[in-house]
């Protein structure tokens, strides 16, 4: 009886030492990597190295805290976290906050994650995506616009179709669409018949008519504001939020070779969107503008500054990257993983997005069909959509 209690006392003891080993053998790597890459700077006389100070057991692996020497330059840090993952052959994330963070995970991100394993989360907060560090969610309350970029195919549309899904489902009575779809309305048509949705709009003249809508309800509820003192919807009783959605934002650019009425009717567009990206957020409103092709021109500046989350999806070139997330890295995400984005606020992580096929949305989403006729009118009461 005791020889069959031994043995898994005695192999949970050599797990435990293997582990022990294993993480002697990373810190002894980090260490040789800090020489090889001279990591580190001058105090008195001598050349001082990072000093690992902490070593944090994580659910995700393995975390080495660093104290660093002072005046150690943030470039010397840049290629750690390349190195590293390439000599341990694991992922490993190198950050610097006062102190210098290092983790090496267990697990590499997965190449697929399903929208039915995305967990319920209270507020108006949407997932993100999931790595090695677990699920990452975005609060549209704290943070209320955000624009993405990436080239056809690789999840962008997708991304947002599970966004609508998600906040449908967690707000069905408070939250609102319009959706302007300019792929002809191929991708949101479908979304036409639901009650969240005041309207999609599928061409550059629908879009307009549409965003004059919006500009009246921003100029109503700037009134209604200033009436009650309100200065954010957070602190206020409105429990409703519009969210603006924009896919292929560049057919919204005025080209030199169009009619000047053409380039008159999308530069008012243009002006909608930017003006719902620096006072809509306050008022309840919230853009998501994506573009397949970002340069400065389908990426409005008003609107890029005023959206503190960027999303990119994987990119042609570096300069388009730039153009969404203030740098490289886009272009370098794996081309035969559809869903790998990078996420980019007071810091950038890469993530896997949640996969929803366009049954699955309308099986979830199908209890909130409603009859309506394509025009909409907005009655006197700005929080009334009704279809006629």
């Amino acid at each position: 009886m005791f020889e069959l209690l031994a043995i898994p006392v005695l192999s949970g003891a050599a797990a435990l030492y293997v582990g022990v080993k294993k993480r002697n053998v990373d810190e002894m790597v980090i260490r040789k990597v800090f020489k090889n890459l001279k990591v580190g700077a001058v105090e008195g006389k001598d050349f001082v190295y990072p000093k690992l100070i902490a070593m944090e057991k994580k659910e995700y692996g393995v975390r080495y805290v660093y104290r660093v020497p002072l005046g150690l330059p943030k470039k010397a840090l840049e290629p750690v976290e390349e190195i590293l993952a390439a000599t341990l052959d694991r992922p490993v994330e190198v950050t610097f906050k006062k102190w210098l963070y290092i983790d090496i995970f267990q697990n590499d991100i997965p190449e697929k994650v399903l929208y039915s394993d995305v967990p319920n989360m209270v507020g108006w907060v949407v997932p993100l995506g999931l790595n090695e560090k677990g699920w990452h969610f975005h609060d549209f309350d704290k943070t209320p616009h955000c624009v993405a970029g990436g080239t056809t195919r690789f999840g962008k549309t997708v991304f947002l179709k599970m966004v609508t899904t998600y906040l449908i489902e967690h707000h069905p009575d408070d939250v609102e669409f319009l959706i302007i779809d300019l792929k002809g309305g191929l991708e949101f048509e479908r979304y036409r018949e639901l009650k969240q949705v005041i309207d999609v709009a599928s061409d550059p003249i629908e879009a307009f008519e549409c965003l004059t809508r919006i500009k009246v309800l921003l100029e109503r509820k700037m009134t209604e504001f200033k009436r009650n003192g309100w200065s954010n919807v957070v602190n206020t009783p409105i429990q409703k939020r519009t969210f603006i959605i924009v896919d292929e934002a560049a057919q919204l650019v005025p080209e030199k070779f169009m009619e000047k009425p053409m380039r008159d009717l999308l530069s008012y567009c243009q002006s909608i969107l930017s003006e719902i990206a620096r006072i809509g957020g306050a008022l309840g409103f919230r853009l998501v503008f994506c573009t397949q092709y970002p340069t400065a021109d389908t990426l409005p500046r008003q609107i890029k500054q005023n959206a503190d989350l960027k999303i990119s999806f994987r990119l042609p070139t570096g300069y388009a990257s730039v153009v969404v997330i203030d740098e490289q890295g886009a272009e370098e995400l794996p081309s035969d993983i559809p869903g790998r984005a990078i996420i980019k606020t007071h810091e950038k992580k890469i993530v896997q997005v949640p996969y929803i096929t366009d049954d699955e949305m309308m099986k979830r989403l199908v209890v909130y069909r409603v009859a309506k006729v394509r025009k909409a009118q907005r009655t006197a009461d700005e929080d009334t959509i009704f279809f006629e």
